[in-house]
Order: structure tokens, then C-alpha cells, then sequence
């Protein structure tokens, strides 16, 4: 696929509700994914949670079956600054990362991501980003990720926000978690009719994913089968 687009996801079955020929890749926050599969097209991106013992143990296998059956992304770390998610520091995630992520399969031809940080201001966000690039030296770094929750109004804060992140980093961006809070389901469409034909022209963004392939209020499936409003429009905005 020519496509950034891809599908955050917890039940892979939500995945048959998608044009799978739009779809560039897809993730579900963990190093694998079971109870189903998904069409050989989507490349499936294990992503390594965190750096506790009950994660790491199995990261490097399943990371491994999925790059050989095609994989060619690794993605690390949800939320690092956030305290309710990953909640390590700068010094501590980079010590991991070189562990498991850029000493194991850092050279390999696998294109590696730098954990994925939120829109928080203070030492969060951005802030923390550019620590932990500065405190992960000799690190395999192919792009950086992001997550940004706001309300639909804020599409140049959006864009901006974007753009600084490869600024300050000078590393291509993966937009992994994007939403928009307290906004009605026609102000998110018009939000993703502004952002997605917007990073699609910016050719430093290699890739985002609309929080998230699920049903319920706000999200983007109505069923296993079908999109709801919100997810039609994330497909048909390019």
C-alpha cells in the first residue's frame, strides 16, 4: 500500500472493517497479536510496552516471527511520561531501548521507533522526547512517535505540534495515537478532512493511526464489518 494509514486495534477482528488495500500497518500496543489474522498487505508492528521483566521476557521471540513473516518496524515504550502508562524516565527508557530494541535488532534492516510520547507540556511530551534521544547515545533511531488528544478545533495545533516533534528531532514521524476530545462526531470529520490530506503532503510523517479500530461513541467502527461515520471519513480523507 502508498498509504500512511494504519489501525490501532485491541480485537483483530475489527480489522475486516477496513479496505485492507488503504491500509499500511497495524499495531495493537504488544509484541503479538492472536485470535484471528489479518490480510498479508498490513504489516503488523510489535511494539515493546514497556521495560518490565513480564514484557521483555517474550519481546525479542515474537518481535522476531513477525520480521520474518514480513515486518519491517519495531516500535517501543507507550507513554514513557505519562504516569498512568510506561512512567520511566529519560535516562531509564534509553537504557532500555539500547537493550532490547536497538543492541537486538539495531543493523538489521529493521527501521526502529523511538517511544511514543504524549502532547503533555512541562517535562512530558516533546521535552521528554529530546532527553531520552540526547541520553540514548549509539542508539538505532529511525522515527519518532507521537500521541496527541485535543479537542477537533485544534487542527493547527495539531499540525504544529507535528512539526516541531521532527524539528526538534530532525527524525521522521509516526503519528501512532491521535484523538479528538469533547467533539462531536461531524467536527472529528471535518478535524480528519483538515489533518490526514495534511500529513499525507508532508513527506517527513511516514505514518498515523486514528485512535482507535473499535465501536462505541467517537471511535472507528460501528461493528467487525462496517466503519461508523468517524471511520469513513479517516479512510476517505487523503
Amino acid at each position: 500500500s502508498g498509504s500512511k494509514k494504519g489501525i490501532a486495534f485491541n480485537d483483530v477482528a475489527y480489522i475486516d472493517a477496513f479496505p485492507a488495500s488503504d491500509i499500511a500497518y497495524a499495531y495493537n500496543w504488544g509484541s503479538s497479536y492472536s485470535g484471528g489474522s489479518m490480510p498479508s498487505n498490513i504489516e503488523f508492528v510489535p511494539l515493546l510496552w514497556c521495560n518490565s521483566e513480564s514484557l521483555t521476557s517474550g519481546w525479542q521471540a515474537n518481535a522476531q516471527k513477525y520480521i520474518d513473516a514480513g515486518s519491517t518496524h519495531l516500535m517501543s515504550f507507550n507513554e514513557p511520561d505519562l504516569d498512568s502508562q510506561c512512567n520511566i524516565d529519560p535516562a531509564t527508557a534509553a537504557a532500555a531501548y539500547k537493550t532490547y530494541i536497538s543492541d537486538m535488532f539495531g543493523g538489521k534492516g529493521i527501521k526502529l521507533g523511538a517511544p511514543a510520547v504524549t502532547n503533555g507540556g512541562g517535562s512530558m511530551g516533546l521535552t521528554w522526547l529530546q532527553n531520552f534521544i540526547e541520553a540514548c547515545t549509539d542508539c538505532q533511531i529511525d522515527f519518532v512517535a507521537l500521541h496527541w488528544y485535543n479537542p477537533a478545533s485544534l487542527a493547527s495545533d495539531f499540525q504544529s505540534h507535528v512539526q516541531q516533534a521532527n524539528q526538534l528531532t530532525g527524525k521522521p514521524v509516526w503519528v501512532t495515537e491521535y484523538g479528538c476530545t469533547g467533539s462531536t462526531d461531524a467536527e472529528v470529520e471535518s478535524f480528519l478532512q483538515t489533518v490526514n490530506p495534511w500529513m499525507d503532503q508532508q513527506s517527513y510523517v511516514e505514518r498515523y493511526s486514528y485512535f482507535m479500530a473499535t465501536s462505541g461513541d467517537g471511535m472507528l467502527c460501528d461493528s467487525t464489518s462496517e466503519l461508523s461515520g468517524i471511520g469513513n471519513a479517516y479512510m476517505q480523507a487523503s
